[in-house]
Order: structure tokens, then sequence, then C-alpha cells
């Protein structure tokens, strides 16, 4: 049971993997959660008819593709940095992600990931990407330096992460019950 916040009112809930059924009705709370969440952030806004003609509901999978770069001293060189860009699309409009961006020691502070990051960039405006991200780390200035130059900005959101280890969000009696859920017949 879950308890709506606004009323008090117990739900008697059942939490169930969406059907064809679903689109219509998932696609209409993902509009509301755009128009919504739009109005929190500093970012264009658009119109409810663009938020509707760019939301479907998801389905159990999306299309993805990965793009990776290599920065070279000269054409044939040996690689100096490599940058690993991934685009998806969950169903609410093409989105990026610099998943890796790496320049060897011996080539740092020459541009190397300026370079290799225009190139991320080029890609993210070329296909019309809605929003992409980076993850780094705070001790890492050269990292962060080099993606603020790119046009990325800290977020106004909080990241949280999750992984599957006891002790960091997965206690032993969810790991059972998760592998229940995925394999149903199974005991």
């Amino acid at each position: 049971m879950a308890r709506a916040r606004d009323t008090g009112r117990r739900f008697d809930l059942r939490v169930e993997r969406i059907t064809d059924a679903d689109a219509g009705a998932v696609r209409a709370l993902l509009v509301e959660l755009t128009l919504e969440e739009q109005e929190r952030y500093d970012h264009p806004r658009q119109s409810r008819a663009q938020v509707e003609a760019g939301t479907h509901a998801p389905g159990p999978t999306f299309p993805g593709e990965n793009h990776l770069y290599v920065a070279r001293e000269r054409a044939g060189g040996e690689p100096l940095g490599v940058c690993w860009v991934v685009l998806f699309d969950p169903g609410t409009g093409l989105e990026g992600e610099v998943a890796e961006l790496y320049v060897a020691p011996s080539a740092r502070s020459h541009g190397v990931a300026t370079a290799l990051l225009d190139e991320a960039m080029a890609l993210f405006r070329l296909r019309n990407v809605t929003f992409a991200s980076v993850w780094t780390r705070d001790d890492n200035p050269a990292a962060l330096a080099a993606y603020r130059a790119a046009g990325f900005v800290p977020t106004e959101q909080t990241v949280l992460t999750w992984l599957p280890l006891e002790g960091r969000g997965m206690p032993s009696s969810a790991r059972s019950r998760a592998e229940r859920v995925e394999n149903p017949g199974e005991r």
C-alpha cells in the first residue's frame, strides 16, 4: 500500500509492466511530467504542442548508438586520446552522453581534450540532441575545465547513483526479490 501525500487516502496498488493498452495514458503522464519539470530549470521552454509532438510511451527497448573519436598528432599516428559518445532516445527525444574522455598523460595540456569535445558537441548539434550529460569527479579540475569550455554546466538536479552492492543500496533481501521479479517461474 502507498499513501497519497495530498489526501492521506490509501491506494491498493499493483505495479505492473506497461502494456500496449497503457501507451496513451502513459504518454499523457510523460507529457504532464515534462511540462511541470521544465518550469524548474533554466533551459528553453516548449509549448504543450511541442512536448506532445516529441513524446511517446517508451517501449521495452530503445535505439542507441556509440560514436568513438580518436585524436592523433598526425594521420596514421598513435592515438593520443579517445572520446566515447553515446546517443539514445528513451522516448523523450534524442539524448547524448560523453561516456568517456581520456587523454594520454604525455598529450595533456595540448588541446587534445578540447578537440575531442569539439567533435562530440558537433555531433550533438548535428543530430539535434535535446539533452546531453557528462560525469566526472570534483577533484579533476582539468576535466571540469574542458567540459565547461565545451558548454556543460553543473545541473540544477541532484544526481543519485545506485550500485548493486550490499551496503550500497542493495540489501541481500532485495537481491532475492529482484531475482524473483526477473525469473518469476524459478524458485
